[in-house]
């Protein structure tokens, strides 16, 4: 759990269009994640067959999604990372054709505020 909660630390960023969201995705899982391996704990030193092997199932499927977690940030990181240096190397290319869809954007942004 240590890895995705770290990964989930560092790369919370918090913005007005949907940081606080993501914060309480966050917290949800990592909340989630807590109550599993306390529910496990708990169960861990009961005889029953059945329940060990459901402890065992659920131990499995838990550290499967932590993984998955954790693989998934790391690829969002490198396709943000690919865009980013996609774009950098556009506008050292392209100067002017980006400072043209800046002012574009600008423009575009300009209107609608205006119209508000």
């Amino acid at each position: 759990m240590e890895n995705v909660v770290e990964v989930g630390k560092r790369g919370r960023r918090t913005d007005r269009n949907g940081g606080e969201a993501a914060s309480a995705r966050g917290a949800e899982w990592r909340n989630l994640v807590t109550d599993v391996e306390d529910l496990i704990k708990k169960v861990a030193n009961v005889d029953d067959r059945e329940i060990a092997e459901m402890r065992a199932k659920v131990e499995q499927t838990l550290a499967k999604a932590k993984s998955a977690a954790t693989h998934g940030v790391e690829n969002i990181r490198g396709y943000a990372r690919d865009a980013t240096t996609a774009t950098d190397e556009y506008v050292h290319e392209s100067p002017w054709a980006a400072i043209g869809v800046a002012a574009a954007v600008g423009v575009l942004i300009g209107f609608i505020a205006s119209r508000r």
